[in-house]
Protein backbone atom coordinates (compact mmCIF):
# COMPACT_ATOMS: atom_id res chain seq x y z
CA UNK A 1 0.00 0.00 0.00
CA UNK A 2 3.26 2.59 1.17
CA UNK A 3 4.52 1.07 -2.47
CA UNK A 4 1.16 2.51 -4.62
CA UNK A 5 1.33 5.98 -2.57
CA UNK A 6 4.77 6.47 -3.01
CA UNK A 7 3.84 5.63 -6.76
CA UNK A 8 1.07 7.75 -6.90
CA UNK A 9 3.04 10.52 -5.65
CA UNK A 10 5.64 10.44 -7.82
CA UNK A 11 3.55 10.89 -10.64
CA UNK A 12 1.83 13.35 -9.59
CA UNK A 13 4.68 15.31 -9.24
CA UNK A 14 6.02 14.41 -12.70
CA UNK A 15 2.82 15.72 -14.12
CA UNK A 16 3.10 19.43 -11.83
CA UNK A 17 6.52 19.87 -13.08
CA UNK A 18 5.18 18.35 -16.99
CA UNK A 19 2.29 21.63 -16.51
CA UNK A 20 4.95 24.04 -15.23
CA UNK A 21 7.32 23.12 -18.08
CA UNK A 22 4.64 23.51 -20.69
CA UNK A 23 3.16 27.19 -19.28
CA UNK A 24 6.82 28.82 -19.12
CA UNK A 25 6.96 27.32 -22.78
CA UNK A 26 3.46 29.04 -24.18
CA UNK A 27 5.21 32.31 -22.26
CA UNK A 28 8.44 32.06 -23.97
CA UNK A 29 10.29 32.30 -20.81
CA UNK A 30 13.38 29.95 -20.55
CA UNK A 31 13.11 27.20 -17.70
CA UNK A 32 16.72 27.84 -17.07
CA UNK A 33 17.55 31.77 -17.06
CA UNK A 34 13.27 32.60 -15.63
CA UNK A 35 13.59 35.57 -18.33
CA UNK A 36 12.07 36.54 -21.83
CA UNK A 37 13.09 35.21 -24.73
CA UNK A 38 13.68 36.88 -27.82
CA UNK A 39 11.26 34.53 -29.67
CA UNK A 40 9.15 36.38 -26.96
CA UNK A 41 9.88 39.83 -27.78
CA UNK A 42 10.15 39.24 -31.41
CA UNK A 43 6.15 38.10 -31.08
CA UNK A 44 5.51 41.28 -28.80
CA UNK A 45 6.25 43.46 -31.73
CA UNK A 46 4.66 41.27 -34.80
CA UNK A 47 1.77 41.44 -31.92
CA UNK A 48 1.94 45.27 -31.93
CA UNK A 49 2.73 46.14 -35.27
CA UNK A 50 -0.56 43.63 -36.40
CA UNK A 51 -2.23 45.64 -34.08
CA UNK A 52 -1.24 49.12 -35.48
CA UNK A 53 -1.95 48.08 -38.97
CA UNK A 54 -5.51 46.90 -37.81
CA UNK A 55 -6.09 50.37 -36.30
CA UNK A 56 -5.00 51.95 -39.36
CA UNK A 57 -7.13 49.62 -41.86
CA UNK A 58 -9.95 50.29 -39.27
CA UNK A 59 -9.51 53.82 -39.51
CA UNK A 60 -8.59 54.38 -42.88
CA UNK A 61 -11.83 52.55 -44.35
CA UNK A 62 -13.25 54.24 -47.15
CA UNK A 63 -16.41 53.16 -46.03
CA UNK A 64 -16.35 55.33 -42.68
CA UNK A 65 -13.85 57.81 -43.48
CA UNK A 66 -14.14 60.64 -46.33
CA UNK A 67 -10.89 61.79 -46.89
CA UNK A 68 -12.32 64.65 -48.79
CA UNK A 69 -14.40 66.40 -46.20
CA UNK A 70 -12.49 68.20 -43.59
CA UNK A 71 -12.77 67.00 -39.87
CA UNK A 72 -15.48 68.34 -38.19
CA UNK A 73 -17.38 68.85 -40.92
CA UNK A 74 -20.18 71.07 -40.90
CA UNK A 75 -19.69 71.69 -37.25
CA UNK A 76 -17.26 74.62 -35.62
CA UNK A 77 -13.71 75.63 -37.81
CA UNK A 78 -11.49 73.40 -37.22
CA UNK A 79 -8.36 75.05 -35.50
CA UNK A 80 -4.59 74.68 -37.69
CA UNK A 81 -1.71 75.13 -35.47
CA UNK A 82 1.88 75.85 -37.04
CA UNK A 83 4.97 76.99 -36.02
CA UNK A 84 8.43 77.00 -38.27
CA UNK A 85 11.96 76.55 -37.24
CA UNK A 86 14.37 78.27 -39.89
CA UNK A 87 17.30 76.20 -40.17
CA UNK A 88 19.16 78.93 -43.05
CA UNK A 89 18.36 81.85 -44.66
CA UNK A 90 19.55 83.25 -48.12
CA UNK A 91 20.18 84.66 -50.48
CA UNK A 92 18.63 87.54 -50.63
CA UNK A 93 18.34 89.87 -53.74
CA UNK A 94 17.74 93.38 -54.27
CA UNK A 95 17.55 93.18 -57.94
CA UNK A 96 14.25 90.60 -57.60
CA UNK A 97 13.05 91.67 -54.17
CA UNK A 98 12.86 88.22 -53.23
CA UNK A 99 14.73 86.23 -50.15
CA UNK A 100 14.91 82.83 -49.39
CA UNK A 101 15.31 79.94 -46.30
CA UNK A 102 15.27 76.72 -45.54
CA UNK A 103 12.63 75.26 -42.46
CA UNK A 104 11.08 72.70 -40.85
CA UNK A 105 7.19 73.82 -41.30
CA UNK A 106 5.10 72.28 -38.85
CA UNK A 107 1.00 72.05 -38.90
CA UNK A 108 -1.33 70.29 -36.32
CA UNK A 109 -4.78 69.67 -36.35
CA UNK A 110 -7.22 67.11 -34.67
CA UNK A 111 -9.33 64.55 -36.69
CA UNK A 112 -11.82 62.80 -34.34
CA UNK A 113 -12.12 60.42 -36.51
CA UNK A 114 -8.75 58.71 -36.34
CA UNK A 115 -9.05 58.65 -33.09
CA UNK A 116 -8.42 55.18 -31.71
CA UNK A 117 -7.37 55.22 -27.72
CA UNK A 118 -11.16 54.42 -26.64
CA UNK A 119 -11.84 52.12 -29.48
CA UNK A 120 -8.49 49.97 -29.53
CA UNK A 121 -7.12 50.59 -25.49
CA UNK A 122 -3.94 51.31 -27.32
CA UNK A 123 -2.16 54.92 -25.94
CA UNK A 124 1.00 54.89 -28.08
CA UNK A 125 1.85 57.51 -30.69
CA UNK A 126 1.77 56.53 -34.41
CA UNK A 127 4.71 56.98 -36.39
CA UNK A 128 3.53 56.10 -39.73
CA UNK A 129 4.75 56.30 -43.07
CA UNK A 130 4.29 59.47 -45.21
CA UNK A 131 2.33 57.15 -47.79
CA UNK A 132 -0.56 57.27 -45.48
CA UNK A 133 -1.11 61.25 -45.85
CA UNK A 134 -2.27 60.23 -49.15
CA UNK A 135 -5.53 58.43 -46.99
CA UNK A 136 -6.04 60.85 -45.03
CA UNK A 137 -7.42 64.91 -45.26
CA UNK A 138 -4.88 67.49 -44.65
CA UNK A 139 -5.10 71.49 -44.92
CA UNK A 140 -4.52 72.90 -48.12
CA UNK A 141 -1.94 75.86 -46.89
CA UNK A 142 0.14 77.60 -49.69
CA UNK A 143 2.43 80.88 -49.26
CA UNK A 144 0.49 84.16 -50.76
CA UNK A 145 3.93 85.59 -51.13
CA UNK A 146 5.58 82.48 -52.27
CA UNK A 147 7.84 82.25 -55.67
CA UNK A 148 9.56 79.03 -56.07
CA UNK A 149 9.41 76.99 -52.74
CA UNK A 150 10.06 73.05 -52.72
CA UNK A 151 10.03 70.13 -50.59
CA UNK A 152 13.27 68.60 -50.44
CA UNK A 153 13.09 65.09 -51.01
CA UNK A 154 16.97 63.48 -50.87
CA UNK A 155 16.76 60.94 -49.80
CA UNK A 156 13.43 60.82 -49.52
CA UNK A 157 11.06 63.29 -49.08
CA UNK A 158 11.18 65.18 -46.20
CA UNK A 159 8.16 64.69 -44.26
CA UNK A 160 7.01 63.23 -41.00
CA UNK A 161 3.62 62.28 -40.00
CA UNK A 162 2.78 61.18 -36.36
CA UNK A 163 -1.23 60.50 -35.27
CA UNK A 164 -1.66 61.17 -31.09
CA UNK A 165 -4.42 58.38 -29.47
CA UNK A 166 -6.83 61.24 -29.07
CA UNK A 167 -6.49 61.43 -33.05
CA UNK A 168 -4.36 65.05 -33.14
CA UNK A 169 -2.53 65.08 -36.21
CA UNK A 170 1.43 66.30 -36.55
CA UNK A 171 2.35 66.79 -40.17
CA UNK A 172 6.00 68.22 -40.64
CA UNK A 173 7.91 68.72 -43.47
CA UNK A 174 11.43 70.43 -45.03
CA UNK A 175 10.92 73.41 -47.22
CA UNK A 176 12.97 75.80 -48.77
CA UNK A 177 10.56 78.76 -49.31
CA UNK A 178 11.12 81.69 -51.70
CA UNK A 179 9.12 84.42 -51.56
CA UNK A 180 8.76 87.91 -52.58
CA UNK A 181 10.20 91.25 -50.66
CA UNK A 182 9.01 94.76 -51.63
CA UNK A 183 12.19 96.49 -50.34
CA UNK A 184 12.82 100.03 -49.79
CA UNK A 185 16.00 101.26 -50.64
CA UNK A 186 16.00 104.70 -50.06
CA UNK A 187 18.79 104.37 -47.39
CA UNK A 188 20.74 101.27 -48.84
CA UNK A 189 23.15 100.04 -47.72
CA UNK A 190 21.81 101.52 -44.51
CA UNK A 191 18.94 99.85 -44.85
CA UNK A 192 16.87 97.56 -42.35
CA UNK A 193 14.06 95.66 -44.87
CA UNK A 194 10.98 94.43 -43.39
CA UNK A 195 10.61 90.72 -45.34
CA UNK A 196 7.06 89.23 -44.88
CA UNK A 197 5.59 85.77 -45.18
CA UNK A 198 2.08 84.80 -45.37
CA UNK A 199 0.72 81.81 -45.54
CA UNK A 200 -3.03 80.46 -45.06
CA UNK A 201 -6.03 77.71 -46.56
CA UNK A 202 -6.11 78.11 -50.12
CA UNK A 203 -10.01 77.24 -50.85
CA UNK A 204 -11.41 77.18 -46.98
CA UNK A 205 -12.85 80.55 -45.51
CA UNK A 206 -12.88 81.43 -41.77
CA UNK A 207 -15.89 79.39 -41.37
CA UNK A 208 -14.06 76.21 -42.18
CA UNK A 209 -10.43 76.66 -40.65
CA UNK A 210 -8.86 78.87 -38.74
CA UNK A 211 -4.87 79.16 -38.29
CA UNK A 212 -3.10 79.68 -34.87
CA UNK A 213 0.26 79.70 -33.77
CA UNK A 214 1.13 77.05 -32.12
CA UNK A 215 2.81 78.53 -28.84
CA UNK A 216 5.84 76.37 -27.50
CA UNK A 217 5.56 75.41 -23.65
CA UNK A 218 7.07 78.29 -22.57
CA UNK A 219 4.69 80.69 -23.95
CA UNK A 220 7.35 83.68 -23.54
CA UNK A 221 9.18 81.67 -26.33
CA UNK A 222 8.52 82.44 -30.14
CA UNK A 223 6.41 80.04 -32.51
CA UNK A 224 8.97 81.36 -34.80
CA UNK A 225 12.55 80.03 -33.97
CA UNK A 226 15.92 80.30 -36.01
CA UNK A 227 19.17 78.02 -35.61
CA UNK A 228 21.48 79.52 -32.65
CA UNK A 229 24.40 78.99 -35.83
CA UNK A 230 22.56 80.63 -38.10
CA UNK A 231 24.86 83.37 -40.19
CA UNK A 232 24.09 85.55 -43.46
CA UNK A 233 26.33 87.05 -45.43
CA UNK A 234 24.56 90.18 -46.10
CA UNK A 235 22.44 91.04 -43.31
CA UNK A 236 21.70 90.03 -39.31
CA UNK A 237 18.25 89.08 -38.66
CA UNK A 238 17.70 91.28 -35.91
CA UNK A 239 13.88 90.78 -34.95
CA UNK A 240 10.80 88.96 -35.99
CA UNK A 241 7.33 89.24 -35.25
CA UNK A 242 4.24 87.05 -35.97
CA UNK A 243 0.83 87.62 -36.29
CA UNK A 244 -2.42 86.10 -36.37
CA UNK A 245 -4.38 88.50 -39.50
CA UNK A 246 -8.08 87.49 -41.28
CA UNK A 247 -8.18 88.89 -45.09
CA UNK A 248 -12.19 90.03 -46.73
CA UNK A 249 -12.35 87.79 -49.52
CA UNK A 250 -13.64 89.73 -52.49
CA UNK A 251 -14.21 87.59 -55.37
CA UNK A 252 -17.25 85.00 -56.45
CA UNK A 253 -19.24 83.16 -54.31
CA UNK A 254 -16.93 83.79 -51.50
CA UNK A 255 -17.57 87.30 -51.30
CA UNK A 256 -18.21 89.02 -47.70
CA UNK A 257 -16.22 86.29 -46.28
CA UNK A 258 -12.74 85.95 -44.61
CA UNK A 259 -9.97 83.87 -44.96
CA UNK A 260 -7.08 83.29 -41.93
CA UNK A 261 -3.83 83.81 -42.46
CA UNK A 262 -0.45 83.45 -40.88
CA UNK A 263 2.42 86.27 -41.28
CA UNK A 264 5.89 86.80 -40.30
CA UNK A 265 7.77 90.07 -40.20
CA UNK A 266 11.25 89.02 -40.75
CA UNK A 267 13.81 92.24 -39.65
CA UNK A 268 16.74 92.27 -41.43
CA UNK A 269 19.70 94.33 -41.10
CA UNK A 270 21.90 94.89 -43.98
CA UNK A 271 25.91 94.73 -43.14
CA UNK A 272 27.68 97.86 -44.19
CA UNK A 273 31.33 96.38 -44.07
CA UNK A 274 31.55 95.08 -47.50
CA UNK A 275 30.33 98.78 -48.55
CA UNK A 276 32.73 100.37 -46.32
CA UNK A 277 35.14 98.89 -47.85
CA UNK A 278 34.15 98.34 -51.23
CA UNK A 279 32.77 102.22 -52.04
CA UNK A 280 33.05 104.71 -48.89
CA UNK A 281 36.78 104.22 -48.33
CA UNK A 282 37.78 104.41 -52.25
CA UNK A 283 35.40 107.42 -52.74
CA UNK A 284 36.89 109.42 -50.12
CA UNK A 285 40.63 107.97 -51.13
CA UNK A 286 39.99 109.44 -54.50
CA UNK A 287 38.19 112.96 -53.72
CA UNK A 288 41.63 113.27 -51.44
CA UNK A 289 43.69 113.05 -54.57
CA UNK A 290 41.89 115.32 -56.78
CA UNK A 291 42.98 117.71 -53.74
CA UNK A 292 46.18 116.71 -54.36
CA UNK A 293 45.73 119.39 -57.32
CA UNK A 294 46.10 122.08 -55.47
CA UNK A 295 49.06 121.86 -54.50
CA UNK A 296 50.73 121.23 -57.86
CA UNK A 297 51.78 124.52 -60.06
CA UNK A 298 49.62 125.67 -62.12
CA UNK A 299 51.92 125.53 -65.10
CA UNK A 300 52.31 121.88 -64.73
CA UNK A 301 48.66 121.30 -66.64
CA UNK A 302 49.78 118.17 -67.77
CA UNK A 303 49.89 116.55 -64.45
CA UNK A 304 46.31 118.30 -62.94
CA UNK A 305 44.01 117.01 -65.46
CA UNK A 306 45.21 114.02 -65.94
CA UNK A 307 44.98 113.51 -62.24
CA UNK A 308 41.48 114.78 -62.37
CA UNK A 309 39.82 112.79 -65.52
CA UNK A 310 41.57 109.71 -63.71
CA UNK A 311 39.59 110.60 -60.48
CA UNK A 312 36.19 111.47 -62.31
CA UNK A 313 36.80 107.79 -64.44
CA UNK A 314 37.61 105.77 -61.50
CA UNK A 315 35.03 107.64 -59.42
CA UNK A 316 32.55 106.82 -62.54
CA UNK A 317 33.41 102.83 -62.67
CA UNK A 318 33.15 102.76 -58.42
CA UNK A 319 29.53 104.25 -59.12
CA UNK A 320 28.44 101.93 -61.64
CA UNK A 321 29.74 98.88 -59.55
CA UNK A 322 27.79 100.38 -56.66
CA UNK A 323 24.27 99.90 -58.50
CA UNK A 324 25.19 97.03 -59.96
CA UNK A 325 23.21 94.49 -56.95
CA UNK A 326 20.29 96.66 -56.88
CA UNK A 327 16.90 96.83 -59.01
CA UNK A 328 16.63 99.24 -61.93
CA UNK A 329 13.58 101.16 -60.56
CA UNK A 330 15.36 101.69 -56.80
CA UNK A 331 15.31 105.23 -57.04
CA UNK A 332 17.88 106.91 -55.86
CA UNK A 333 19.15 105.61 -52.76
CA UNK A 334 21.77 107.05 -50.04
CA UNK A 335 25.06 105.22 -52.08
CA UNK A 336 23.97 107.16 -55.01
CA UNK A 337 24.15 110.37 -53.10
CA UNK A 338 26.96 109.87 -51.81
CA UNK A 339 28.93 108.57 -55.23
CA UNK A 340 26.89 112.50 -56.61
CA UNK A 341 28.80 114.58 -53.56
CA UNK A 342 31.89 112.87 -54.77
CA UNK A 343 31.68 113.95 -58.05
CA UNK A 344 31.01 117.25 -57.22
CA UNK A 345 33.94 117.64 -55.15
CA UNK A 346 36.40 116.28 -58.11
CA UNK A 347 34.47 118.13 -60.73
CA UNK A 348 34.75 121.07 -58.28
CA UNK A 349 38.47 120.53 -58.23
CA UNK A 350 39.08 120.45 -62.51
CA UNK A 351 36.76 123.78 -62.45
CA UNK A 352 38.57 125.55 -60.10
CA UNK A 353 41.96 124.85 -61.76
CA UNK A 354 40.01 126.28 -64.91
CA UNK A 355 39.56 129.26 -63.05
CA UNK A 356 43.43 129.47 -61.85
CA UNK A 357 44.43 129.25 -65.80
CA UNK A 358 41.77 132.03 -66.62
CA UNK A 359 42.93 134.24 -64.33
CA UNK A 360 46.67 134.27 -65.77
CA UNK A 361 45.03 135.76 -69.19
CA UNK A 362 41.48 137.77 -68.22
CA UNK A 363 41.31 140.88 -65.95
CA UNK A 364 39.28 143.73 -65.52
CA UNK A 365 40.46 144.95 -69.00
CA UNK A 366 40.39 141.41 -70.60
CA UNK A 367 42.99 140.79 -73.27
CA UNK A 368 45.94 143.61 -72.47
CA UNK A 369 44.35 144.99 -69.55
CA UNK A 370 46.18 145.04 -66.17
CA UNK A 371 46.79 141.58 -65.36
CA UNK A 372 48.43 140.79 -68.71
CA UNK A 373 50.46 144.25 -68.21
CA UNK A 374 51.59 142.55 -64.59
CA UNK A 375 52.00 139.17 -66.42
CA UNK A 376 54.90 140.72 -68.74
CA UNK A 377 55.99 142.52 -66.21
CA UNK A 378 57.05 139.45 -64.40
CA UNK A 379 58.24 137.81 -67.48
CA UNK A 380 61.08 140.65 -68.35
CA UNK A 381 62.03 140.30 -64.47
CA UNK A 382 62.71 136.69 -64.71
CA UNK A 383 64.38 136.73 -68.04
CA UNK A 384 67.86 138.24 -67.08
CA UNK A 385 67.84 136.26 -63.50
CA UNK A 386 70.64 134.74 -62.60
CA UNK A 387 71.20 132.57 -59.27
CA UNK A 388 74.39 134.35 -56.88
CA UNK A 389 75.81 130.46 -56.85
CA UNK A 390 75.65 130.24 -60.78
CA UNK A 391 77.46 133.22 -60.53
CA UNK A 392 80.41 132.18 -57.96
CA UNK A 393 80.48 129.06 -60.39
CA UNK A 394 81.56 131.35 -62.81
CA UNK A 395 83.81 133.73 -61.30
CA UNK A 396 86.06 130.13 -60.65
CA UNK A 397 86.35 129.20 -63.63
CA UNK A 398 86.57 132.25 -65.78
CA UNK A 399 87.08 136.00 -65.57
CA UNK A 400 86.19 138.59 -63.11
CA UNK A 401 84.31 140.44 -66.28
CA UNK A 402 82.75 144.05 -65.88
CA UNK A 403 81.10 142.44 -62.46
CA UNK A 404 84.92 142.80 -60.76
CA UNK A 405 86.45 145.50 -63.47
CA UNK A 406 83.93 148.00 -61.96
CA UNK A 407 84.83 147.12 -58.62
CA UNK A 408 88.32 145.79 -58.37
CA UNK A 409 89.60 148.31 -55.80
CA UNK A 410 86.38 148.49 -53.75
CA UNK A 411 86.97 147.79 -50.16
CA UNK A 412 83.65 145.71 -49.56
CA UNK A 413 84.90 143.33 -52.54
CA UNK A 414 84.68 140.45 -50.18
CA UNK A 415 80.75 141.39 -49.68
CA UNK A 416 80.16 142.00 -52.68
CA UNK A 417 81.29 138.42 -54.01
CA UNK A 418 79.17 137.01 -51.53
CA UNK A 419 76.13 139.14 -52.12
CA UNK A 420 74.77 139.41 -48.71
CA UNK A 421 70.45 140.34 -49.33
CA UNK A 422 70.45 144.14 -47.73
CA UNK A 423 67.47 145.47 -48.74
CA UNK A 424 64.32 143.76 -50.48
CA UNK A 425 62.23 145.49 -52.82
CA UNK A 426 58.35 143.54 -53.16
CA UNK A 427 55.73 144.22 -55.47
CA UNK A 428 52.48 143.35 -55.10
CA UNK A 429 50.09 142.70 -58.13
CA UNK A 430 46.49 141.80 -57.71
CA UNK A 431 43.72 141.18 -59.80
CA UNK A 432 39.83 140.45 -59.57
CA UNK A 433 40.22 136.64 -59.64
CA UNK A 434 42.35 137.35 -56.24
CA UNK A 435 45.57 137.00 -57.56
CA UNK A 436 48.67 137.71 -55.96
CA UNK A 437 51.81 138.08 -57.92
CA UNK A 438 55.03 138.92 -55.62
CA UNK A 439 58.71 140.09 -56.90
CA UNK A 440 61.19 140.66 -55.22
CA UNK A 441 64.24 142.79 -56.41
CA UNK A 442 67.43 141.61 -57.10
CA UNK A 443 70.29 141.56 -53.89
CA UNK A 444 72.09 144.60 -53.14
CA UNK A 445 75.35 145.14 -52.43
CA UNK A 446 77.18 147.82 -50.40
CA UNK A 447 80.55 149.46 -51.52
CA UNK A 448 81.60 153.16 -50.95
CA UNK A 449 79.28 154.88 -53.36
CA UNK A 450 76.52 153.21 -51.70
CA UNK A 451 74.12 150.44 -52.59
CA UNK A 452 74.41 148.81 -56.01
CA UNK A 453 72.42 146.32 -57.50
CA UNK A 454 74.42 143.27 -58.33
CA UNK A 455 74.73 142.19 -61.83
CA UNK A 456 76.98 139.93 -63.92
CA UNK A 457 76.65 140.43 -67.66
CA UNK A 458 73.37 142.45 -67.30
CA UNK A 459 71.69 139.75 -65.74
CA UNK A 460 70.45 140.51 -62.32
CA UNK A 461 71.80 138.14 -59.16
CA UNK A 462 69.64 136.93 -56.43
CA UNK A 463 70.73 134.40 -53.77
CA UNK A 464 69.03 130.90 -53.50
CA UNK A 465 67.20 132.41 -50.19
CA UNK A 466 65.27 135.35 -52.32
CA UNK A 467 64.77 132.64 -55.35
CA UNK A 468 61.31 130.91 -52.96
CA UNK A 469 59.91 134.57 -53.36
CA UNK A 470 59.52 134.02 -57.23
CA UNK A 471 57.43 131.42 -56.30
CA UNK A 472 54.06 132.66 -56.22
CA UNK A 473 50.93 131.51 -55.77
CA UNK A 474 47.19 131.99 -56.97
CA UNK A 475 44.84 132.95 -54.47
CA UNK A 476 42.55 130.10 -55.40
CA UNK A 477 44.48 127.47 -54.80
CA UNK A 478 45.72 129.06 -51.52
CA UNK A 479 42.27 129.15 -50.56
CA UNK A 480 41.22 125.60 -51.74
CA UNK A 481 44.18 123.68 -50.36
CA UNK A 482 41.77 124.62 -46.75
CA UNK A 483 38.51 125.05 -48.15
CA UNK A 484 37.65 121.92 -50.59
CA UNK A 485 39.04 119.38 -47.59
CA UNK A 486 37.17 121.11 -44.84
CA UNK A 487 34.12 121.14 -46.71
CA UNK A 488 34.34 117.46 -47.77
CA UNK A 489 35.04 116.62 -43.84
CA UNK A 490 31.74 118.53 -43.17
CA UNK A 491 29.88 117.05 -45.92
CA UNK A 492 30.92 113.55 -44.69
CA UNK A 493 29.84 114.13 -40.96
CA UNK A 494 26.22 115.30 -41.83
CA UNK A 495 25.67 111.84 -44.83
CA UNK A 496 26.69 109.70 -41.88
CA UNK A 497 24.33 111.61 -39.28
CA UNK A 498 21.29 111.91 -41.66
CA UNK A 499 20.95 109.07 -42.74
CA UNK A 500 21.95 106.85 -39.76
CA UNK A 501 19.32 108.78 -38.08
CA UNK A 502 17.18 108.53 -40.78
CA UNK A 503 17.63 104.41 -41.16
CA UNK A 504 17.04 104.28 -37.37
CA UNK A 505 13.53 106.25 -37.49
CA UNK A 506 12.59 103.91 -41.07
CA UNK A 507 13.07 100.87 -39.30
CA UNK A 508 11.33 101.76 -36.03
CA UNK A 509 8.07 103.12 -38.08
CA UNK A 510 7.87 99.90 -39.66
CA UNK A 511 7.62 97.76 -36.19
CA UNK A 512 5.06 100.68 -35.70
CA UNK A 513 3.15 101.18 -38.48
CA UNK A 514 1.51 97.73 -39.65
CA UNK A 515 0.16 97.31 -43.40
CA UNK A 516 -2.50 94.77 -42.38
CA UNK A 517 -5.20 94.30 -39.97
CA UNK A 518 -3.90 92.50 -36.79
CA UNK A 519 -5.97 89.72 -34.66
CA UNK A 520 -2.96 89.40 -32.60
CA UNK A 521 0.89 89.54 -32.54
CA UNK A 522 4.42 88.15 -30.87
CA UNK A 523 7.48 89.71 -31.50
CA UNK A 524 10.54 87.65 -30.77
CA UNK A 525 14.41 88.82 -30.92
Amino acid sequence: MAKLLNTVFLYLLLLILSLCYLRMDVVGLDPKMKTASPKTAQTTSESSGVLVSRILHDLLNESRYDKTLRPSFGGPPLIIESNVNIRSMGPISETANIYQFDCYFRQMWTDSRLAFLERYNYNKTLSVSISTLRLIWKPDTYFFNGRKSYIHDITTPNKLLRIEPDGRILYSMRLTIQAGCPMNLAHFPLDTQRCPLEFGSFAYSSNDVIYHWKLPSDVSECPVKRAKDMQMSQFDLIRIETYNTTQPLTTGLTRGLTSSKLRINFYLKRHLGFYLLDMYVPCNLLVFMSFVSFFLDKEASAGRVALGVTTVMTLTMLGFVGRSGIAVNAGITALDWFVIMCFCFVGLAMVEYAGVSFSEHAGPGGVGGEWEKASKERADYYAPLVFQEDVQAILEESELGDLIANHRDSPQQENFLTLQPITHERKVHRSWFGRVFTAVSSSKYESSNGLHNATYKGRNIISADDAKHFRYDNRLDTVSRYLFPLCFIISNIFYWFLYVNQSTAAYEDAILNKDISVDSQRSCY
